[in-house]
């Protein structure tokens, strides 16, 4: 017993000064990413229309609180449903742990954060999980639109994933998804899922997910046709290989947010419409409207907590007050 009692501040210390240490290392990478890309922007960004560019954004924006939706919906499958504003605080200040290499980050931020709205960690750790799965089959079955395109191109990592649709399906099987949840709970030595994933739940994640897909693809289209004229089989690459190109990216986790993995797909898929050196451009605008859009809704998700906790604060009676009534 005095072992366990002495290791609870330790551990509490050892969070104490972690917390702050992560967060400056997503500070530090997201910083990184802007300015080692920047060169390549300044020179595709000055071929490309600016209200295309907006609009793209919008459609990331678009795109981002969708999937803030379907994480919601799988967490309220596990028997803690967190109104939209809570899930977007937890579910987008924890998207910035992606750019650090390796998955689990935004996973640790989200479970953190979940837990001073109530959920426990468990709880945001399978939902958490089951999105990460859900997003690959998704973007896999979206990707179908543009296969044909990657595959004449010859992308190796177009063929991987194609290899994979097959499984990702079975696994997003909703009594499949409970029973592999489980399985992990069990190795690492913690309770079932409280409820079983129902089809009614799932299907409303994944429909979530296709429209998240939706709008990324249409945001690389706007951009794509901001430098050339792919049309309507054009939007189907881009629509398609995005998707392949995040669920790239979704599988490389080495590298933060898939960096590399995904410009390759992205350039393999508009490969036909532009020429590759504008394709390459096309990629690394995208991926800072993408990081400029998880940077801004996170810091709104944040400053929406502090908001939300201040006003609490003004709202609450002053104990004086109440000494006063007493008096």
């Amino acid at each position: 017993m005095s072992a366990g009692r002495g290791r609870s501040p330790l551990l509490a210390r050892t969070a104490r000064v972690g917390r702050p240490a992560l967060a400056l290392l997503i500070v530090a990478a997201v910083g990184y990413a802007v300015v080692a890309q920047w060169p390549e922007v300044a020179r595709a960004i000055r071929g490309l229309a600016w209200p295309s560019v907006v609009l793209a954004f919008g459609c990331v924006v678009a795109g981002s609180l969708c999937a803030v939706m379907s994480w919601r919906v799988l967490l309220a499958e596990e028997g803690h449903p967190l109104r939209p504003v809570e899930a977007g605080r937890v579910f987008l200040v924890g998207q910035l742990g992606k750019y650090l290499p390796g998955s689990v980050w935004s996973v640790l931020i989200q479970m953190e954060l979940a837990r001073r709205a109530g959920v426990p960690r468990a709880r945001t750790f399978t939902a958490s999980l089951s999105w990460v799965g859900l997003s690959l089959s998704s973007a896999l079955v979206v990707g179908l639109t543009g296969a044909p395109v990657l595959l004449d191109a010859g992308s190796p990592v177009g063929w991987a994933l194609l290899a994979v649709l097959p499984v990702a399906l079975v696994c997003s099987h909703p009594a499949v998804l409970t029973r592999l949840v489980d399985l992990i709970l069990r190795v690492l030595h913690k309770a079932p899922l409280p409820h079983a994933f129902t089809w009614r739940g799932v299907g409303r994640a994944f429909c979530w997910l296709l429209l998240t897909w939706l709008c990324y693809g249409a945001q690389l289209w706007l951009l794509a046709n901001a430098l050339g004229a792919p049309g309507w089989a054009g939007f189907l690459r881009c629509l398609g290989g995005f998707a392949l190109a995040l669920g790239g990216g979704i599988v490389f986790v080495v590298a933060p947010s898939g960096a590399g993995a995904r410009e390759a797909l992205i350039v393999a898929a508009l490969a036909g419409v532009m020429a590759e050196g504008e394709a390459l451009g096309v990629a690394v605008v995208s991926r800072m409207l993408f990081t400029l859009a998880d940077v801004m809704l996170a810091v709104a998700a944040a400053l929406s907590g502090w908001w939300l906790l201040r006003g609490a604060r003004e709202l609450a009676p002053d104990p004086a007050d109440r000494d006063d009534e007493h008096a």
